[in-house]
C-alpha cells in the first residue's frame, strides 16, 4: 500500500501536474513495483488532448489499458456554475425556436439528486480507460452475448449483476466508487458540465464517440467514451448526498447500486433529455439499464481496499453465487455455468428475452427520469434497441444507425408518394386501366417495403423493427388493400 509521506504527487493532483517528468516516472515505476508483474505492466508516460499533465499507463493482462489517476480534492455533484450553464443554454435554445425545454427541464428537475455539492478527496487509483468489451468478457463468460451487440467483440458488454460479479473475480480488480469515476470523468477539470468542458454535444461529437475510430474522444485522464454507457459503481443508490462518505469509499446501503452514463444507449437522441446522462455529475438507479450495466474497472492504491473488495463483490444480493460461477468457469473452461446460464438463455430464446427487454425498457426508462416526459421516453428507449442491433450486423455503430434511419424515411416518403399518385391516376384514367396500374403500383411499393423490411428484420432481429419500418410496412399493406377495391 502506497503513503503520502512517501509518494505525496500520487495523492494530490496539483502535485503530479508541477513535477517533472522524471519525478512522474520515478512515480509510475513505484507503483509498478507495488502492483507485482503478474497482472499489471506499466506503459509510460501519456498525455491526452490539451492536457497539462501527462497519464502513467499501465496494461492489465485481461482488462487493457488503465490510467494512474493522482488523488486530490473535487467538489462532487452539481455546481451552481454548472446549473447556470444548463439554464443559458437553455435560454439559447428557446431563442434559436428549438424545441428543446423538455430536455433541460428534465435535467433541471434532478438537481436535487446530485446534491448538496460536498467537497471529497479521492486516494489514487488505476482506471480502465474503456468498458469492459464484449470480447473481454469472454474470457469469463464464454457463452456471452450481448443484448444490444451480440458478438461483436469491440462493443461494450452489457452484463447482469451475476455475471458482473464472475468479471471482478476473475480479475482480481473492483468496481469504482461513484466518487472516483465522478473524479476521473471531470480530468482535473473545476465544476464543469462535461469531461471537455461546457459545450453540449451534437450529433457530429456523439457519432464521433460511438464510432471511436481515432481515438480522440478522451478526456485528461486518458477515459474514452465516459457518459455513453451506464457504468456500475460500487455504491448503493441514495437520493441525495447528505451524509455522503467525504473519502472517496463507496456509500454502502441496500437495494439498487449507482449507475452513471447512458446516453449511447438512448442514440439517436429523440429531445428527451438524453445528452444529460453525460453530465459529470449525472447520477441514477441501476434500474435504469435496461440491458444490462457496463463496467469501468478499477485498481485502488488508497487506504480503502478492503472495504472495496467486499462492496466490489456484492452486486445486488449475488456475492455467493459469482463467487460459484467465477469458480465453475475456470475450471470447465466453457461450460454453461451458473454465470453464464442467463446469458444462454438469451442466446437459445433471443425472440422472447429481446421482446420482454424492449417491453419493460419504456418502464425502466421512466423510472430513470422520474420527472421526465413518459411518452418521450419510450419512443427513445424502442429507438435505442433497434439502432443498437442494426449495429450487430455490421460492427460500425455510426454507418448501421445511419443506414437504418436513411432506409426508412425513404420507403415511408416514397409510400406516400406511390399512393398520391395512384389516387391521380384513379381520377383520371380509365377505370379498367386505373384499376390495373394502381394494384401493380401498390404491389411494386409493398414489395419494395417488405424487402426493407425483411433486411431490416436479419439486422434487428423480429422484436426490434424499426417503428418506421414498421410504418412503411403497414402502408404497404394499406396499399394491397386499395389497390383490391378497384377490382
Amino acid at each position: 500500500m502506497l503513503h503520502v509521506a512517501a509518494a505525496p504527487e500520487l495523492f494530490d493532483h496539483t502535485l503530479w501536474a508541477s513535477a517533472t517528468d522524471e519525478r512522474r516516472e520515478e512515480l509510475a515505476r513505484l507503483v509498478a513495483a507495488e502492483l507485482g508483474p503478474d497482472l499489471f505492466r506499466y506503459e509510460g508516460l501519456r498525455r491526452y488532448g490539451q492536457a497539462s499533465a501527462p497519464v502513467a499507463v499501465f496494461v492489465h493482462a485481461t482488462v487493457g489499458e488503465l490510467s494512474l489517476v493522482p488523488g486530490g480534492g473535487f467538489d462532487m455533484g452539481l455546481s451552481p456554475e454548472e446549473e447556470e450553464a444548463i439554464r443559458a443554454a437553455r435560454d439559447r435554445a428557446e431563442a434559436a425556436a428549438e424545441d428543446f425545454d423538455q430536455e433541460f427541464d428534465l435535467l433541471l428537475s434532478e438537481i436535487g439528486q446530485m446534491r448538496p455539492l460536498h467537497r471529497v478527496v479521492v486516494p489514487p487509483f488505476l482506471i480502465a480507460q474503456r468498458v469492459l468489451s464484449v470480447g473481454r468478457a469472454l474470457r469469463w463468460l464464454p457463452n456471452l452475448r450481448d443484448p444490444l451487440y451480440g458478438h461483436v467483440p469491440k462493443a461494450p458488454a452489457h452484463l447482469n449483476p451475476e455475471q458482473i460479479t464472475a468479471v471482478l473475480l476473475g480479475t482480481g480488480l473492483r468496481l469504482p466508487a461513484e466518487a472516483e469515476v465522478e473524479y476521473a470523468a471531470r480530468g482535473g477539470l473545476h465544476r464543469r458540465l462535461l469531461p471537455w468542458g461546457d459545450a453540449l454535444p451534437d450529433d457530429a461529437a456523439i457519432e464521433a464517440m460511438l464510432a471511436d475510430e481515432d481515438g480522440s474522444t478522451h478526456n485528461a485522464f486518458g477515459l474514452y467514451g465516459y457518459g455513453l454507457y451506464p457504468e456500475l459503481c460500487a455504491d448503493h443508490w441514495h437520493e441525495h448526498y447528505r451524509g455522503a462518505p467525504d473519502d472517496g469509499a463507496p456509500w454502502p446501503g441496500t437495494g439498487m447500486h449507482v449507475v452513471r452514463g447512458g446516453a449511447g444507449d438512448c442514440y439517436p437522441w429523440q429531445g428527451c433529455g438524453e445528452w444529460n446522462l453525460m453530465l459529470c455529475a449525472m447520477r441514477m438507479t441501476e434500474r435504469a439499464a435496461e440491458f444490462g450495466a457496463s463496467i469501468r474497472l478499477v485498481h485502488g492504491l488508497g487506504e480503502h481496499e478492503a472495504f472495496f473488495q467486499e462492496v466490489s463483490e456484492e452486486t445486488g444480493d449475488t456475492k455467493e453465487a459469482g463467487r460459484k460461477a467465477a469458480k465453475k468457469a475456470r475450471a470447465s473452461g466453457g461450460a454453461k455455468t451458473a454465470a453464464t446460464k442467463k446469458t444462454a438463455t438469451t442466446k437459445s430464446g433471443d425472440k422472447g428475452a429481446t421482446k420482454k427487454s424492449v417491453k419493460k425498457a419504456a418502464t425502466k426508462k421512466a423510472a430513470a427520469g422520474e420527472s421526465g416526459d413518459k411518452g418521450a421516453t419510450k419512443k427513445s428507449v424502442k429507438k435505442a434497441a433497434t439502432k443498437k442491433a442494426a449495429a450487430t450486423k455490421s460492427g460500425d455503430k455510426g454507418a448501421a444507425k445511419k443506414s437504418v434511419k436513411s432506409a426508412t424515411k425513404k420507403a415511408t416518403k416514397k409510400a406516400t408518394k406511390s399512393a398520391t399518385k395512384k389516387a391521380a391516376a384513379t381520377k383520371s384514367i380509365d377505370k379498367g386501366a386505373s384499376k390495373k396500374s394502381t394494384k401493380a403500383a401498390a404491389n411494386k411499393s409493398a414489395d419494395k417495403a417488405a424487402t426493407r423490411a425483411a433486411a431490416k428484420k436479419g439486422a434487428t432481429k423480429p422484436a426490434r423493427l424499426h417503428s418506421a419500418a414498421k410504418k412503411a410496412a403497414k402502408q404497404a399493406e394499406a396499399k394491397r388493400s386499395a389497390g383490391k377495391k378497384f377490382r
